[in-house]
This record gives C-alpha cells, sequence and structure tokens, in this order.
C-alpha cells in the first residue's frame, strides 16, 4: 500500500509581497537522506577523498554553480586540483572556466613542480588570463574602436552577435562577457604536505585540523570575501575610482553587482558603449535589461570588477596538527543560514560549527559527512524546515544554487 503523501503551506520570507502561503510535501524522517540526495548532482574523486555535491531543488530554475574534482598528471605526481564556480546571471562563463582553466594550469605548472616555487603566482595568472581570453574573443567579434562602436545601427550590431542561426559561436563569446562567474580552487601536491588555496568572488574555504583523534576540530577560514559587503574591498574601488560615488552603493558594484571580484562581468570592466550598444542587443542576454541600463551611466572609468585573485599557501609540514581536511563551498551554503533570521550568526561560528560537523566522519564515510551538512543547511533536525526547502512549490527560486566540496588530506 502507498504511503500517505501529507503537505502543508508555508510562508517565505524574503520574495516582496507575495510570500505565500506556499504548498511543500512533509517527508517522513527515514526518506529525507534520499530526498537531499535526489536533488544533488555529486562526483568523487578517483582515490574518494575528494567528494563535491551541487544542488537547486527548485525545478524551474537551473544551477549555475559547476564544481571539478580532477587529477592533474605531472612529471612528480598526481596533483590534486578541486574547484568550485559560481555563476551568476547565466552558467556561460562557469562553463567556460571548467573547460578551459585546468589546461591553463597545466602549462604553467609544469616548469614549477620541480621545487613548488612560483606556484601561487601560476595561480594567479591562470585565472587572469582565462578571462583576458574571454574579453580578447569577445573584442575579435567586434573589433571596431570605441568610436566606430558608438555609431554602429542595433539592426548591425544584432545580426553580428545574435548568430545562433550560423552556430552561435559570437553569441557565446557575448554571453562568457556579460555573464559572471566566482572562483574557489584548492591544489594539493602529491606529498599531501603542501596546499595552495585561490579564491575570486565570495566562497569560502576552511581548512578543518586537529591534533589527534581525542582533539576537537579547529577551522581555520583560508579565502577572501571579495564582495561589497567587505568595506576592505569598498575602500580599494573607492580610492581607484575617487571622483565616483556610485562606484560603490547599496553593498553593490555601481549599485548592481554583489561581488568585487569575478571572471566574466565585462560590462564592469569594460567602457559603457559596450553594454549600451552590444550587450544589451544580446538575445537572449540579460535577465533583466532595465537593471543594466540603469548603471550604464555609472560607467565612467571602468575597470571596477577585478580578476585578481587572492592566493595562500599552506605548509601542512609546519602544522602541529595530524588529521586534515578541506571544506570549499559557494555562497549558497552560508545563504541558506543568513536567510532565516532565527540562524544568523558570524561566519567564524558558523564555519566552526560546519568543521564539527564533517570531521568527526569525514575521514570513515565522506559521503555521509556530507549528507549531515546539507541535512544541517538545510534545517538540521528540523523535519518540517528541511522537507520545505527541498519541495516548496514556488514560482521562483527560493534557494541560491549551493555547492561543497570535501576533500581528505
Amino acid at each position: 500500500m502507498p504511503s500517505i503523501q501529507v503537505f502543508r503551506r508555508a510562508y517565505m520570507q524574503g520574495y516582496g509581497s507575495d510570500r505565500g502561503p506556499w504548498r511543500y510535501r512533509l517527508f517522513p524522517e527515514h526518506v529525507l537522506r534520499a530526498q537531499i540526495l535526489k536533488r544533488c548532482t555529486t562526483s568523487i574523486s578517483s582515490d574518494g577523498s575528494s567528494l563535491g555535491a551541487s544542488i537547486q531543488p527548485h525545478d524551474g530554475s537551473a544551477n549555475e554553480d559547476r564544481y571539478l574534482i580532477v587529477d592533474l598528471s605531472l612529471p612528480n605526481g598526481v596533483w590534486s586540483l578541486n574547484c568550485v564556480f559560481d555563476g551568476h546571471g547565466g552558467h556561460e562563463t562557469a562553463d567556460y572556466l571548467v573547460a578551459e582553466l585546468p589546461s591553463l594550469l597545466v602549462a604553467g605548472l609544469l616548469p614549477t613542480v620541480a621545487n613548488l616555487e612560483g606556484v601561487s603566482d601560476v595561480l594567479t595568472r591562470a585565472v587572469f588570463d582565462v578571462d583576458e581570453a574571454i574579453k580578447r574573443d569577445f573584442l575579435e567579434v567586434f573589433p571596431e574602436e570605441v568610436e566606430e562602436i558608438a555609431t554602429m545601427s542595433d539592426t548591425t550590431v544584432k545580426t553580428r552577435v545574435n548568430d545562433q542561426s550560423s552556430g552561435g559561436r559570437n553569441h557565446q563569446k557575448a554571453l562568457r562577457c556579460l555573464r559572471g562567474s566566482t572562483i574557489l580552487l584548492t591544489l594539493v601536491d602529491p606529498t599531501r604536505k603542501h596546499l595552495w588555496v585561490l579564491n575570486l568572488g565570495d566562497g569560502v574555504v576552511v581548512l578543518g585540523s586537529r591534533r589527534d583523534a581525542s582533539s576537537q576540530w579547529d577551522a581555520s577560514i583560508l579565502s577572501d570575501n571579495h564582495n561589497a559587503s567587505n568595506p576592505a574591498e569598498v575602500d580599494r574601488i573607492k580610492r581607484q575610482h575617487p571622483d565616483e560615488p556610485e562606484c560603490v552603493f547599496d553593498d553593490r558594484v555601481l549599485g548592481n553587482l554583489a561581488v568585487t571580484r569575478a571572471v566574466g562581468d565585462h560590462a564592469f570592466k569594460l567602457p559603457r558603449i559596450y553594454t549600451e550598444k552590444i550587450f544589451l542587443n544580446v538575445e537572449p542576454g540579460f535577465r533583466v535589461p532595465a537593471v543594466i541600463e540603469s548603471l550604464i551611466p555609472r560607467n565612467l572609468s571602468p575597470p571596477y570588477v577585478s580578476n585578481l585573485a587572492s592566493v595562500r599557501y599552506v605548509d601542512l609540514r609546519e602544522q602541529s596538527s595530524c588529521d586534515y581536511f578541506i571544506l570549499m563551498c559557494s555562497d549558497g551554503l552560508g545563504d541558506l543560514y543568513a536567510d532565516d533570521p532565527n540562524r544568523v550568526e558570524s561566519l567564524t561560528s558558523l564555519v566552526q560549527k560546519w568543521v564539527g560537523i564533517v570531521g568527526d566522519v569525514v575521514r570513515d564515510d565522506i559521503q555521509e559527512a556530507m549528507l549531515r551538512l546539507l541535512r544541517h543547511a538545510l534545517g538540521a533536525e528540523d523535519i518540517d524546515d528541511v522537507s520545505r526547502m527541498l519541495s516548496v512549490e514556488m514560482p521562483v527560486a527560493y534557494m541560491d544554487d549551493t555547492t561543497v566540496i570535501l576533500q581528505v588530506l
């Protein structure tokens, strides 16, 4: 006899005046694990030490996050590369990073692996180069000078950029420019004694460590927060644009973009004429063109968004701990707590909680560790909250795309 399905209704905060109530299915405890897994895409490394999971439960919303778990075969052995790409505005830039960044990294690392010097510079350069390649490909479609572009008719621009009927190469190059993506990257050498962490944007990388099996897990944040809620980032942009009071306002670059560093987002990096004459003529292009139109008058001296990543090196030989694991996540994981007024807490406190949830099981069962983390983020022990986050029937996405990679060192 089939089990009886129980439905409830709930109001959802933060979605304007139309907050519900929306219907959702109440799942019994014994199926919640399967329901979480059903909504995740997962991947595990060849040696089982890294596991990635990405979730967006809303049926009508495509997940724009991407991630990579890759072995890099280099002359001194196999290196572990893990990446999280948080796409925004669309998935095209994140897709490009998945396709292009690993080969750039291999080419740059080959001369450095013998003595490890220069690895940090290789990582920074690869991210810079991949963003410059996106811009260069687009400018090859529109090689005209700024003055010439200003005089081009909309018909001419649309014909050139919206070439889907002949393969869409120009259209894809434009989309990679106007979309964007953040980057989290960890690189571990074959000895597992050397760790490099790169970030561009507002994802989080955490190192969990403990002295011995009887000790508590400690959490160390190894990433920087590149968004407009970070006073240091706001100050950097304002110093670069001293006579532009609207270069950052409402905690957004030009009043529009939350992140201050990213790949893509060339509407914030190129002169305004490219947005006005070309990007706004891409079909389909921006989801809300009116919002982009509003930032054009503020684009006075680009670039406003940086492609310079932060890189941190950790020599695990110099640490007193014996057990390590890495937790890396897109900002969607933290948003699941920040969006609930009853669960808001500092990032420092939150990552310590995550490390405690994951640490005790990650070595023995990495999938169980991932499930416990996702379950906690979706509502912890509250079956009703978890069920609502997995199944509420809203017309729009009610949570950000969320991607997590766990790696045992």
